[in-house]
């Protein structure tokens, strides 16, 4: 599966028929089932950077936080449902290491792997090379002076990432990137220039989150997104899409999307689709900010929360 043979973006447009077959199935028994599942797997990180969004997860106290076998019932029944890609995030998901493997045996569903790069190893490489139904998501937000920049993180993480994206294209596994768009930044990570760099590097795609004005503080943590200094606004947003357009013309192999916390997308094939969440204590969120909560895994199962859902209008 060498990045010069393999084009992850046709091979997410053509592969998904198995799982729209399930989902069309669902819908006609009341069932509305997302594309997209954020699943966050791990409260614990081996890093303390400030305006975290998660710090409040680490605070939890163990027995709130859902088990090894309600995780892997929960990768069981999205993948019979019909859910195409979860992003597992934390947290570091990293560190739970029985939980990845427990996730590579659900073959039908992508699995992207949010992390900072800085447990990745030889070992980790190699689990990712045997399990390619997982793939590695390195957050570069270090390297666009976001927020770990306080914390004096950023050129150590920026190092860090650089040897990570190294050892993975040497393997020729399938990775990814995210980065968070903010007003500073647009016109320096959604250039040529940047994409390039990460081709080089054998990358097959990015994924550029946005914040919203509507969420609120709930980390109470500092964050340098909260006093809204680098939210994008709406004539921004529109330069991003109008950007990320030409792009595609350029860079039509990789995989480009733009995604809110609300959970509007904004990509091929997907740009309809919606994102649910799955919080570390079992909650279900129709979106990635957790604006609405719809059940508790603890309580119900995946197919009886979704059951009560009705189909949400195209965004």
């Amino acid at each position: 599966m060498k990045k010069e043979i393999f084009d992850f973006y046709s091979y997410l447009r053509i592969s998904g028929t198995q799982a729209a077959a399930r989902r069309r199935e669902a819908e006609k028994a009341g069932i509305h089932v997302p594309v997209f599942l954020q699943a966050d797997i791990s409260a614990r990180c081996n890093l303390s950077c400030p305006g975290c969004e998660n710090g409040c997860v680490r605070t939890k106290h163990q027995e709130e936080l859902l088990e090894l076998e309600q995780w892997d019932g929960l990768f069981r029944e999205a993948e019979q449902l019909g859910v195409r890609v979860i992003f597992l995030t934390g947290g570091e998901p990293l560190m739970e290491r029985e939980l990845l493997e427990r996730a590579s045996r659900y073959q039908n569903c992508w699995f992207l792997v949010f992390t900072k790069g800085t447990l990745l190893n030889e070992k980790y490489n190699q689990f990712f090379s045997d399990h390619r139904n997982l793939v590695p998501m390195l957050c570069l937000d270090a390297c666009s002076n976001i927020n770990l920049v306080k914390g004096g993180k950023s050129s150590y993480l920026y190092e860090n990432l650089m040897y990570a994206m190294d050892a993975l294209s040497r393997r020729d596994i399938v990775y990814g990137t995210s980065v968070t768009l903010t007003s500073e930044n647009r016109h320096r990570v959604l250039t040529r220039g940047f994409l390039d760099g990460l081709n080089r590097r054998k990358w097959n795609g990015v994924l550029y989150l946005i914040k919203d004005e509507a969420e609120e503080n709930t980390a109470g943590t500092e964050n340098l997104f909260w006093d809204g200094s680098l939210l994008l606004n709406e004539e921004e947003k529109e330069e991003v899409k109008r950007t990320l357009k030409e792009l595609w013309e350029d860079y039509h192999d990789m995989v480009l999307y733009t995604l809110s916390r609300s959970g509007r997308f904004f990509g091929r094939p997907f740009e309809k689709s919606e994102v649910y969440r799955i919080s570390a204590d079992g909650n279900v969120f129709n979106c990635p900010a957790g604006l609405e909560k719809l059940g508790n895994l603890k309580e119900k199962n995946l197919r009886s929360i979704l059951q009560k859902q009705t189909v949400p209008v195209d965004q």
